[in-house]
């Protein structure tokens, strides 16, 4: 999907949830809960970002309104933590990419970004927790 603006992703998630429930209203997420964003541009952007939402679940469901399943396969990750508002996460993919450069690593795939901490358990932006996790071999 397309974001407008990253923000907007807290709203456009819980909607492809309802779509998802209707379709399979057996399915379950996995315990603990595990999900991600796949960013799909060849650079950050703060407006129209190309994402995949990806979350964990218990079975395949039925597929419908671009919602589809499937088995992703485990790689390894470069990754790090970053906390507080998303003025400053560019730093981070920053400091991740030179990592891999340095340590003579490839990226593999495009970066993803898992929303441990946000609007939804946390009262400031302060306290924000997002993993950020780049495929290398």
């Amino acid at each position: 999907m397309i974001l407008p603006k990253n923000d907007a992703l807290f709203t456009l998630i819980p909607e492809l949830g309802k779509k998802v429930q209707k379709a399979n209203p057996d399915l379950k997420c996995l315990k603990p809960e595990y999900c991600f964003v796949v960013q799909m541009d060849k650079e950050y952007k703060e407006k129209n970002i190309s994402i995949e939402y990806c979350e964990a679940v218990t079975d395949y469901g039925n597929e419908t309104d671009g919602i589809e399943f499937k088995m992703i396969e485990s790689i390894k990750v470069a990754s790090a933590m970053h906390r507080g508002s998303y003025d400053s996460i560019s730093n981070v993919f920053n400091f991740l990419f030179k990592w891999i450069n340095e340590n003579n690593y490839e990226i593999r795939d495009y970066p993803r970004l898992s929303y441990i901490d946000r609007i939804w358990n946390k009262d400031s932006e302060n306290e924000w927790l997002t993993e950020l996790q780049i495929p290398i071999r």
